[in-house]
């Protein structure tokens, strides 16, 4: 496996103090670093995550001072770690909707490929804790998307990742424009379109432990809206 050192988890928070200070703490069992890009959350998350940072000086915080999306939490984080030095950057929930267990599975590629994606939809892959109904809608979402993008990514809207420096310089991570969950959908265009060396390993998705869920209508839509713009204005 690379050096450790060299890896960073980078986490987007809004309203995960429930959560987030078990998470960072197990991350860090694993010896990596943590970046926490915090939205100004009004359960102050920040606080807990600055608990942590008196003890340990792998553990970084971006406060941001309004809620700003998804994707531009990512773009932010990735940026900051980069000044850091950090050669690669998971992306991953705070929730444990992304588990520990297959972060580490995840970490055992990053010696063979510059994108490792957390995949629902691979032999081994699951869900767990969610209704049919929201299972055959990320399904079929996923079904529509690969074949709109005309990808081969099975998950293309996995938001449990790693990414290699060399895969975001040549993505051009900062030059994305998805700011919610869509940016998962625009990143995983890019990765095919310029034909980045990537594997999918299976996962098991969970169901948050704590808190209540981010994902609403409205989101769904706008990643629907966004696999349309990509395949007939890009």
């Amino acid at each position: 496996m690379k050096n450790l050192k060299k890896i960073i988890v980078v986490i987007p928070t809004y309203n995960e103090s429930d959560n987030i200070e078990n998470i960072v703490r197990e991350i860090l069992d694993l010896d990596l670093s943590v970046l926490v890009v915090d939205d100004n959350s009004p359960d102050n998350t920040r606080k807990y995550v600055e608990n942590i940072m008196e003890s340990k000086s792998n553990v970084y915080l971006l406060n941001r001072n309004k809620k700003l999306g998804l994707g531009s939490a990512y773009r932010d984080g990735y940026k900051y770690a980069i000044g850091l030095g950090y050669k690669y950057f998971v992306q991953m929930d705070a929730d444990y909707s992304h588990r520990i267990l297959d972060l580490k599975k995840l970490l055992l590629e990053i010696k063979n490929h510059d994108v490792i994606i957390g995949s629902r939809y691979i032999d081994g892959g699951s869900t767990t804790g969610w209704n049919q109904f929201r299972k055959n809608l990320s399904k079929y979402a996923n079904l529509l998307s690969k074949y709109l993008l005309k990808t081969k990514i099975n998950d293309t809207t996995s938001g449990f990742r790693i990414y290699s420096l060399k895969a975001l310089n040549e993505i051009n991570y900062l030059e994305t424009t998805s700011n919610g969950y869509g940016f998962q959908i625009e990143m995983t265009y890019l990765i095919s379109k310029l034909n980045l060396n990537y594997f999918e390993v299976p996962i098991t998705f969970e169901e948050r432990r704590e808190g209540e869920s981010k994902m609403d209508f409205s989101i769904i839509l706008e990643a629907i809206s966004l696999i349309f713009k990509l395949r007939f204005t890009k």
